[in-house]
């Protein structure tokens, strides 16, 4: 009897190494996969309002869905990646600056192309929208 205990006991104890090893295992791959794919390209965009006043209803603008989801088709990026745009006014400046990180600097490009075309489609007779300045990282 104290042979039998002694066995199941041991056959635990196997057990539970081997999920710890193969939950480790999965773990690392977790981590590795996640830090390949944090490598993605930063678009900033600073645009000029005309006139100033319409700043807040331009950022509105940008902010809607709506034009996340025209300006990432246009682009041809992917819509998750689109809606993860963010624009705000600009530190010590008149500008407004958008970021937005995609895959690849041919994304990043198309992006930024699309970007000032939509946004002054959007905002129509109310706002003229130029690019300022326009940097890739």
């Amino acid at each position: 009897m104290v042979f039998r205990c002694r066995e199941f006991v041991n056959w635990k104890f196997r057990t539970i190494i081997v999920l710890l090893a193969v939950g480790a295992l999965v773990g690392g791959a977790i981590v590795v996969g996640k830090a390949r794919s944090a490598r993605t390209v930063t678009v900033t965009l600073r645009i000029r309002v005309t006139p100033a006043e319409q700043s807040d209803f331009v950022i509105r603008q940008a902010n809607s869905a709506r034009f996340k989801y025209l300006v990432g088709k246009r682009a041809g990026v992917k819509p998750i990646i689109a809606q993860k745009l963010s624009i705000k006014t600009a530190p010590n400046s008149s500008f407004l600056e958008a970021r937005v990180e995609v895959m690849t600097k041919d994304e990043a490009r198309r992006y930024a192309e699309a970007f000032v075309e939509t946004l002054q489609a959007e905002c129509d007779n109310q706002a003229q929208v130029t690019l300022a300045q326009q940097s890739v990282h």
